[in-house]
Formats: structure tokens, sequence, C-alpha cells
């Protein structure tokens, strides 16, 4: 018998400090999330995003080469994936920025538990539905307490 774990987002902004700064709080979910102690959810618009992002001269500067490449590789293999997301006008709630609306469709098609962002506008929002949206810090507090 499966155990239910719980689904948690974690934003482009999250996984690439994970990837800057491997003692840091988005590094210690990435980690959880290695040791199976919750489900990670994306979509292919997350892993664009941070195909793109990460191809941006700050972070080429900073990570190994090949690094947010097989971050992005280990996504698509190992999370609960969803490929089709609404995204843009098409995305069923918009998000302050607009760019982040796939975040919040995803969170309703997934059924996620958090959304786990750096984002401030995002974390205005506080909740998605039924999916609260949380920083890192708060996310591993919530992790050390289940």
């Amino acid at each position: 018998m499966r155990i239910i774990l719980m689904r948690i987002i974690l934003d482009t902004n999250i996984l690439l400090s994970a990837l800057l700064s491997p003692h840091g709080p988005p590094a210690k979910l990435l980690d959880a999330w290695e040791s199976k102690k919750f489900d990670l959810v994306a979509c292919d618009a997350l892993i664009v995003e941070l195909r793109e992002v990460a191809a941006r001269p700050f972070f080429r500067a900073r990570l190994r080469p090949g690094t947010a490449a097989m971050l992005a590789d280990g996504l698509r293999e190992f999370s609960l994936f969803f490929p089709k997301v609404p995204t843009g006008r098409a995305a069923p709630h918009f998000a302050p920025d607009p760019k982040d609306s796939y975040l919040l469709a995803l969170a309703e098609v997934s059924h996620s538990d958090f959304l786990v962002t750096g984002d401030k506008e995002l974390l205005t929002l506080g909740r998605q539905k039924l999916t609260r949206i949380v920083t890192a810090s708060a996310m591993v507090q919530i992790l050390s307490q289940a």
C-alpha cells in the first residue's frame, strides 16, 4: 500500500535558489523530495521556465554547466508530472504576474497541498483554492512537523 504524500509545487525561483545555495531552505526542500518526504508536482511550463531562467547570464556565471538541465530532466522523470497545464490567458486564474498563472493552474489541476515560492506577489495571495502558498522556510518548518 502506498502512503499518500503531500503534493508540493516548487516555483522556479526556489529550484534555482536550491542550486545556488546548497545549505538554504530551498536546498533542504530538494533534499526532502529526494528522500521521498513529499511528491513534487511539475509541468511543461515550469520546466521551460527553469531552462530559460537558468540560461540567463547571472545563473550561467554561477551554476556548473548542465546542472539546471539535469534538474529539469529529473523533474520530468521523477515528479508527479502534468504535461499540459493552461498558461497565460488560457489559465483559469490570473496571477498578479500573468507569466505565473500556470502555477495557479497547476496547483488546481494537481490538487497540490502547497505552492512554494519566493515571489512576493504570489505570496500575498496566500492560497489558490485548497493550495497554500508559502515560502521555502515555512515549508521546511511544515515538513519538519509532519
